[in-house]
C-alpha cells in the first residue's frame, strides 16, 4: 500500500469523528453538479412538503407543547450487560481493553490497492446488510437493546466484529439515535414509539478492515399497499393517521429523512479522481440550503480501511479542505441534518450527542 501525507489531527469519536480539524494542503477546487434528487423515495408534495414549503425556524419540535404529546424528549433507560464475541472470531486492536491505539494513518492518508479494495468491498456489503435487517427490526414496541441484539447476533454469524463493541469504551454494537439523538446514541431499555426518527449505525470489521454504514427509518410510517409513496426502502408510507398532529409529525419527519439522504448522495455525485475534498461539504450544504435545515458541523466523516478512523476527514459543511481526491482513498460521507439549529451537546455518557434546541435530526452515511 502507498499512503499520502496529510496534516490531520487525530481524534477518538466512534462513528464520525470530532472536530478540530487543521487544514489540508492547498489544491485547485473543483465545482461539481450535484444530483437534484433521491431517485428511490418518492411522495414529495404528497406524502410530504417539497423544498419550496420551507419556513425556516419553524419545525415540529420534540419540545412539550400544549398541542403536541406525540413526541416527548428522549431520555436514558437501562442498559443491558455487554454481549461476548466469541473468542475464535479475529478482532480489532481495542477489542479487549477499549484503548484506541495510535495510527500512523492519521497523518497520512492510505491508498488502498488490489489486496484491500475486495476486502472493503467485503466488510462493507456486510455492513450494509445488516444494516438493512436493523432499519426492518424498527417497530413500535421494541427495545433498541433488541435491535442492538439482533445486530451483534447477525455479525458474528459473519464471523466478523461489530466495530462499534468497546471502541473507546462503547458498551454496544450499533449506534441507535433517536429523534434530537445525533449520532452515538447507545441501545437500551427504551421501547420504540410511533413516530420516532431513528438512525442505525452499523460496523463491522472482518478480513481485516472496516465497514461502516448509517441510514434513519420513521417507526410505525409504513403500510402494505403504495397509496402515496414510499420510502428509500421501498417501503410504502402511511396514508391514514389517528390525528393532524401525527399527520405533521410524520410529514415533518418524512421530509427531514428524505433530504438528508438527497444531501448524501449529492456529495457522492461531486467526487471521484480530480475532484476536491470540500465539494462534499459543499454539496451537503447546498440540499442542506434548499431544504431549510441545517448541518452538523462538530461531526465529519473520515477514512477507513484496517484503521476504524483516519484521514482524510470529511466535513459536511462549505469549508476549505482543498485536497485533491485520488484513487485508492476510501473514507465515509455521513451528514447529518437537523431542524432548527445544528447546535449540539454530548449527554453525561459521553457518547449519546443531542440537539441544543429539540430539532429532529436524520443522518445517512457510505463507506
Amino acid at each position: 500500500m502507498k499512503t499520502l501525507y496529510s496534516a490531520l489531527k487525530r481524534t477518538h469519536s466512534l462513528c464520525c469523528t470530532r472536530i478540530p480539524h487543521t487544514a489540508q494542503p492547498t489544491l485547485p477546487t473543483r465545482i461539481s453538479q450535484r444530483c437534484m434528487s433521491n431517485p428511490t423515495s418518492t411522495g414529495a408534495g404528497v406524502a410530504f412538503d417539497g423544498k419550496e414549503t420551507t419556513k425556516r425556524g419553524v419545525f415540529f419540535s420534540n419540545k412539550p407543547k400544549a398541542n403536541n404529546d406525540l413526541r416527548k424528549p428522549v431520555t436514558a433507560y437501562p442498559l443491558s450487560p455487554t454481549k461476548p464475541v466469541p473468542p475464535e472470531i479475529p478482532r480489532p486492536p481495542y477489542a479487549e481493553t477499549g484503548v484506541v491505539p495510535p495510527s500512523p494513518f492519521v497523518h497520512q492518508i492510505l491508498l488502498h490497492d488490489e489486496t484491500t479494495i475486495p476486502q472493503m468491498r467485503r466488510a462493507a456489503r456486510l455492513a450494509r446488510r445488516v444494516l438493512n435487517y436493523a432499519c426492518s427490526l424498527a417497530k413500535p414496541g421494541v427495545l433498541t437493546d433488541e435491535i442492538d441484539t439482533a445486530v451483534h447476533e447477525a455479525i458474528i454469524a459473519e464471523g466478523a466484529y461489530p466495530s462499534p463493541l468497546n471502541y473507546a469504551g462503547f458498551p454496544k454494537s450499533v449506534c441507535s439515535s433517536i429523534n434530537e439523538v445525533i449520532c452515538h446514541g447507545i441501545p437500551d431499555g427504551r421501547p420504540l414509539e410511533n413516530g420516532d426518527v431513528v438512525s442505525f449505525d452499523v460496523s463491522c470489521f472482518v478480513g481485516g478492515v472496516h465497514g461502516d454504514n448509517c441510514a434513519t427509518v420513521i417507526v410505525g410510517d409504513e403500510q402494505e399497499k403504495d397509496e402515496i409513496g414510499v420510502d428509500w426502502r421501498g417501503v410504502p408510507y402511511k396514508a391514514n393517521f389517528e390525528s393532524e398532529e401525527e399527520e405533521a409529525m410524520m410529514k415533518s419527519a418524512r421530509r427531514l429523512v428524505h433530504a438528508t439522504r438527497e444531501s448524501l448522495y449529492a456529495a457522492i455525485e461531486a467526487i471521484g479522481p480530480g475532484a476536491c475534498l470540500s465539494d462534499i461539504g459543499g454539496a451537503v450544504q447546498d440540499v442542506a440550503d434548499d431544504y431549510g435545515y441545517s448541518t452538523v458541523g462538530k461531526y465529519q466523516g473520515h477514512g477507513i480501511g484496517e484503521v476504524f478512523h483516519c484521514a482524510p476527514f470529511v466535513q459536511h459543511f462549505r469549508n476549505r479542505d482543498y485536497l485533491e481526491l485520488v484513487p485508492g482513498m476510501i473514507f465515509t460521507i455521513e451528514p447529518m441534518l437537523v431542524e432548527g439549529s445544528g447546535d449540539c451537546f454530548e449527554w453525561s455518557d459521553h457518547w449519546t450527542v443531542a440537539t441544543s434546541d429539540g430539532g429532529m435530526s436524520a443522518q445517512f452515511e457510505h463507506t
